[in-house]
């Protein structure tokens, strides 16, 4: 047997090799404490960070969404999203975590009680930012989205037992079942009371078997009883094809939640006056979230879409690969 020795005739196999490190912060989007919100990863250093390992660390990470920030000018921002098992168009809490990161880290220059306007860029995707650094210290991010378009859809009973162990008599009947496709496709099923949403327990194996087959990324419950008196809706999502079985909360998701509920009628402001929807969400997996939606009725059709909220931050380190 032969070693190789280094100059200093130590054998290179007891070299301590430094392995690559990025700067990472690990936030609970949509919740103004730890132990809520919805997890979001996020690494600094995106651009020496090859497509391939991007996947790998957002696997170890294991969280909803990883995101890692390529590129930062000014107040344009270049990033990308990463869930256990795929790359994101774009990601609702994955910005909440980005742009709260990157203010905290001093990379976005925001002072406290002042509001920015950021553009925020994916490889396939751009959006609006709105970043408000309040005097305490917290940042409210809200994201501007358009409004998205529905059509009919369908659970049958034997459907809704065998994926989700729910009754047809759950159904709020007087409200449609809905597909809609924009990021990602979803399917927003309005249920009767809070219990019934609270009792579904789906089976994922099956459930994501079916959203494959459906060409389904999300299944959103919800109703207009809350937990929280202040609150407008509950929901609960499930989404085992995109690498998440339950979802503590969504920004996406709920901008098509609240454009469902414009459109049927069960936001009673008008003109053009803003209105706030208050998504809560994640209850039934003890991660308690808010998700706030601001927008313009025109009619029952909403515009100048911003959903957002708090993040919070509870890792701050490296990340060694």
């Amino acid at each position: 047997m032969h070693l190789r020795l280094n100059v200093r005739g130590i054998p290179v196999s007891e070299i301590d090799i430094p392995m690559p490190s990025y700067l990472f912060d690990l936030y609970s989007a949509f919740s103004d404490t730890t132990f809520g919100g919805s997890h979001a990863g996020i690494i600094y250093d995106g651009e020496a960070v090859s497509i391939g390992r991007m996947q790998q660390i957002a696997r170890e990470v294991r969280a909803p969404a990883t995101c890692f920030v390529m590129k930062v000018q000014q107040r344009d921002i270049h990033a990308r999203f990463f869930s256990t098992s795929q790359e994101y168009p774009m990601c609702g809490h994955g910005t909440l975590a980005l742009m709260t990161g990157l203010t905290s880290r001093g990379y976005l220059d925001i002072p406290r009680g002042t509001t920015e306007s950021i553009h925020l860029h994916t490889p396939v995707n751009s959006a609006r930012v709105r970043v408000a650094h309040q005097n305490d210290g917290r940042v409210e991010v809200m994201l501007n989205l358009e409004s998205v378009e529905f059509e009919a859809a369908s659970i049958d009973a034997d459907q809704l037992r065998t994926l989700f162990r729910g009754s047809p008599d759950d159904l709020e009947t007087s409200l449609p079942i809905e597909f809609t496709v924009s990021d990602f496709s979803h399917l927003l099923v309005p249920m009767a009371t809070l219990a019934s949403v609270q009792s579904l327990s789906p089976d994922f194996v099956r459930l994501h078997d079916y959203c494959e087959a459906a060409d389904i990324d999300t299944v959103m419950f919800f109703c207009v009883d809350t937990v929280e008196a202040e609150n407008t809706v509950h929901c609960r999502e499930f989404a085992p094809r995109t690498g998440t079985p339950e979802v503590p909360a969504a920004g996406t998701t709920n901008r098509a939640l609240a454009c469902y509920l414009a459109r049927h009628g069960l936001i009673n402001v008008r003109g053009n006056v803003p209105c706030t929807v208050r998504a809560e969400q994640g209850y039934e997996i003890n991660r308690p979230s808010l998700i706030t939606t601001h927008m313009v009725l025109d009619g029952n059709v909403p515009t100048d879409i911003w959903v957002g909220g708090l993040a919070t931050q509870v890792v701050r380190g490296q990340f060694s690969v």
